[in-house]
């Protein structure tokens, strides 16, 4: 209580003047005291909202990566199934009786390549490299129609062009299929 007093005292004890300065200063100090603490305040939330974004972002990639993973997994799943049904598949076999089946055997401009690259998740990947000449349209989709109904293989890439001046055109195909490797493969 002595220091209110002794307080008190010095501010009965100033003029007017002296005590408009003071008034003036004290005011200000608490005004800008105010104001810091309003700055702060929204700063902060300004700094949380855009965290509280990211997070937000950050958990919707998460999200639909996991969303990906589960259909990977299901893909990888229903893969395994059917490489499991025909253990046995030779894509070579396969693309020789199709084009036997379709008639186009005397159309292979040579015979068709096989190579294979192995695959980091598990799978060799079995490519056949096949060129046609003086095909028509008509052939090409019966063969690409075939191709598609055998789940087992899948078509990686078409090149077709037309020679100059012939009604025929030429067909560069890649097509592949899957193989799990083998157990002395995986061990490697």
């Amino acid at each position: 209580m002595i220091v209110l007093d002794q307080i008190r005292q010095f501010i009965l004890n100033l003029d007017s003047k002296q005590f408009q300065r003071y008034l003036i200063i004290i005011l200000s100090i608490i005004l800008c005291l105010i104001g810091i603490v309003i700055y702060r305040y929204y700063s902060s939330i300004s700094f949380y909202k855009k965290r509280i974004y990211q997070i937000n972002q950050q958990r919707r990639t998460v999200k639909e990566i996991l969303e990906r993973f589960e259909i990977v997994k299901k893909q990888q799943t229903e893969v395994n199934t059917l490489l499991e049904k025909d253990r046995d598949f030779k894509i070579a076999g396969y693309f020789n009786n199709v084009i036997n089946k379709l008639g186009i055997s005397q159309n292979k401009t040579r015979e068709p390549e096989t190579s294979s690259e192995e695959l980091d998740n598990g799978y060799t990947e079995i490519k056949l490299f096949a060129s046609f000449s003086n095909m028509n349209m008509q052939r090409l989709t019966e063969l690409l129609d075939t191709l598609e109904q055998n789940e087992r293989i899948y078509t990686k890439e078409i090149e077709v062009y037309k020679p100059d001046q012939e009604a025929t055109i030429n067909i560069n195909i890649l097509i592949a299929t899957l193989e799990p490797k083998t157990e002395l493969e995986l061990t490697e």
